[in-house]
């Protein structure tokens, strides 16, 4: 249908990774990761205060498992716009998304 659509998910096991590849791999996908320190999660943890505490921190190493990735932002450097605009400089480059067929191609979620 020519629909754009942004996928926001953890991809922690090698089931929803399967998934993921099921669903998605006739499809163009751009593999982005947003990264920030496991210092600054727990301060946002707190900040929001709708998170058990220590969830972030327990979960750091699943969420960033991948060693293939088309862009990558760490969003204590970059404000969200500014990855928005990255963003859409690279969907308007027409560069190819390889991140996610080398991912596929390897089968693996660990570095």
């Amino acid at each position: 249908m020519g629909n754009n659509v942004v996928v926001d998910s953890v991809i922690g096991n090698d089931k929803w990774f399967n998934t993921c590849i099921e669903l998605l791999s006739n499809h163009s996908v751009m593999f982005v990761e947003v990264k920030c320190s496991k210092e600054e999660l727990a301060r946002r943890e707190q900040l929001r205060g709708d998170r058990e505490i220590g969830l972030a921190s327990s979960q750091y190493d699943n969420v960033y498992s991948f060693n293939e990735y088309d862009l990558e932002f760490n969003t204590e450097i970059m404000r969200s716009s500014e990855c928005a605009n990255e963003i859409l400089n690279f969907i308007r480059s027409n560069e190819e998304y390889t991140a996610f067929k080398k991912l596929i191609k390897g089968k693996s979620v660990s570095k």
